[in-house]
């Protein structure tokens, strides 16, 4: 699953480019001799049934997910879409890639792929430019829209509202719907219109990604000492890491802190803030009784940053906590003389390792998660995501003249084969047999080969499809006991060492979509208030600044209120409440 970080210059010019479009002709694209907007066959015809389900497939028991099914071509007659589409080194080229030739003979449907280069939020400037200059595609296709962004468009009617079409002809997407009502809230705007054909992707480990650490346990027994519960403990640990100096020559990281890659963004505050107060990490935002408060302007953020002060002191946090890059991370934690690092954050081991699945002695072996500390209030709280899972994925624009093929194109990537020939690469999957032992503990539904799907570049669409990803489906995966992936284990210490833990969903604030003036605001002051939360957490851990002293604790407070905290919250206040509706 991926997500995507947009710069304030890239949203904003999203939004002017919304302005600009359509006082210039939004849709000049289509030419002067085409008609814009969906054709009248387009909801004219009967409506899509699920066909039969395929025999001899071993669900697991009470299985929620995508199924197989009996499928034949959507149109009879050549088709063609135009879907704009960004490029991923997995894809390849989408024009050759192998599942986009085994999608297009079963459906019938041929795409014309137009293919933009760079990361993300490269990619949303250059939609946002092309959407500006009224040259729109039929479709974006893997694009990542904001929820603002989505609403923004349909509401100047560049975006076509999906629903029509999604009720009379997508019945995979209803069935997901069915099993995942937030799915279809997540996919909905404020104006009660669906703008996107999504994907849902129930990741269980993902959820506790955002803070979830992990630690050296090879050092800890070498110390002679427990997995820490309490603050105290940790830095006890810590402080042995450092005395005993397993690295040696002084090499020994009892504590890592860095950035993360392309962003402004660190990982200090991530896991041990959550000892003091509830810390959803960035733009750390929490929902307290209903009302929309910051973390790091509360009593829990200071005495976090107390704490964190005390752990650079006395030398168990990296010196560069607050410049580490994520490459340099990854070569302490490859450093091929031994390890160099006792914990570390991150999603999971090979955020700072290679992860070697093959070889039962490689040293991600060595670290497990660590669970969620106690502070010296008693507070302890895991860090998780209930929202997670939702991506735009099929945005149909009004140039678009028949929708209702698009539509059932998407739904037809839901089915449970397609699903996975457009995952793992066709003929790079196979079911489970009767016996076969999955994740979860259960039978097995399907298995691969290599853990999550094979890097098999011009074979897979690497998820920039839609998916209907089940938290059943994902822990169906086969485990073969001669060849253990990571997997199970990322699953079984999530489901035993956070999920106990877990935030109530009540407290987390959702993602939630803004309208037009609100957005550009957003975006400028969240930047700026981002800005200053990153720089003073610098001053105050390494020493520069005491977060002990009131005068230059208010200071801190006093500069928030200048950049605009105030107004900053009342916008996600009143977003909050219309979410919740």
């Amino acid at each position: 699953m991926r997500t995507g970080r947009i710069r304030r210059r890239s949203f904003v010019a999203g939004a002017v480019g919304l302005t600009a479009a359509t006082t210039s002709g939004l849709l000049s694209g289509c030419g002067p001799d085409e008609a814009v907007g969906a054709s009248p066959e387009s909801l004219a015809g009967p409506p899509v049934t699920p066909g039969p389900k395929l025999g001899g497939i071993p669900y697991p028991d009470g299985y929620v997910g995508p199924v197989a099914r009996k499928l034949g071509p959507i149109v009879t007659e050549p088709t063609k879409f135009v879907v704009v589409v960004p490029q991923d080194l997995t894809v390849g080229d989408w024009v050759k890639n192998k599942f986009t030739t085994w999608l297009e003979q079963r459906t019938g449907i041929t795409i014309e792929f137009r293919q933009i280069a760079g990361a993300d939020e490269d990619v949303m400037i250059k939609v946002n430019a092309m959407i500006a200059a009224g040259d729109i595609p039929d479709a974006f296709m893997g694009v990542n829209f904001s929820k603002s962004q989505l609403y923004l468009y349909g509401a100047q009617n560049l975006f076509v509202d999906q629903t029509p079409y999604t009720d009379k002809y997508a019945p995979n997407l209803q069935q997901m719907w069915h099993d995942y009502p937030l799915a279809k809230k997540l996919s909905t705007s404020p104006d009660g219109n669906v703008y996107v054909y999504p994907s849902f992707n129930d990741c269980y480990h993902c959820r506790a990604g955002k803070s979830r650490t992990w630690i050296n346990t090879r050092w800890l027994k070498q110390v002679g000492l427990a997995m820490p519960t309490t603050t105290d403990e940790f830095r006890e640990v810590l402080q042995a890491f450092k005395k005993a100096d397993p690295a040696g020559r002084g090499r020994t990281l009892p504590f890592v802190g860095y950035k993360e890659d392309g962003t402004n963004q660190v990982t200090v505050d991530k896991f041990v803030m959550n000892a003091f107060l509830y810390n959803p990490t960035s733009p750390w935002l929490v929902v307290d009784g209903g009302k929309v408060k910051a973390a790091y302007s509360q009593d829990g953020w200071r005495e976090g940053l107390k704490y964190l002060r005390t752990l650079y002191a006395e030398g168990l946090l990296n010196r560069d906590a607050f410049s580490m890059t994520a490459e340099q991370l990854q070569r302490a934690g490859n450093n091929k003389d031994g390890p160099l690092l006792g914990v570390f954050q991150g999603n999971y081991w090979g955020s700072a390792m290679d992860v070697d699945v093959e070889d039962p002695a490689a040293r991600w072996h060595d670290y497990e998660a660590l669970p969620p500390l106690e502070g010296p209030d008693g507070f302890r709280v895991a860090n998780w995501d209930h929202y997670t899972g939702f991506d735009p994925r099929l945005v149909i624009t009004r140039k678009c003249r028949r929708p209702d093929l698009l539509v059932r194109w998407a739904d037809f990537q839901l089915d449970l084969e397609v699903m996975m020939a457009a995952y793992a690469g066709p003929g790079s999957w196979s079911f489970a047999k009767r016996g076969d032992k999955a994740i979860s503990g259960k039978q097995a539904l399907f298995g691969i080969s290599g853990t999550w799907a094979p890097d098999k570049t011009k074979d897979t669409w690497a998820q920039r499809n839609p998916n209907y990803r089940s938290g059943d489906f994902r822990l169906s995966e086969r485990v073969d006991p001669t060849k253990p992936t990571f997997e199970k284990p990322l699953y079984e210490q999530t489901r035993d060492r956070y999920f106990p833990y877990r935030v109530p969903i009540e407290q987390q604030f959702p993602p939630v979509a803004l309208e037009g003036d609100q957005a550009a605001l957003d975006a400028s002051l969240s930047l700026d208030l981002s800005g200053e939360v990153v720089q003073t957490m610098a001053r105050f851990v390494t020493g520069k600044g005491d977060p002990a002293d009131d005068g230059q604790w208010n200071d801190y407070l006093g500069r928030l209120d200048k950049i605009g905290l105030r107004p900053y919250l009342d916008i996600q206040q009143a977003a909050y409440e219309s979410f919740q509706g």
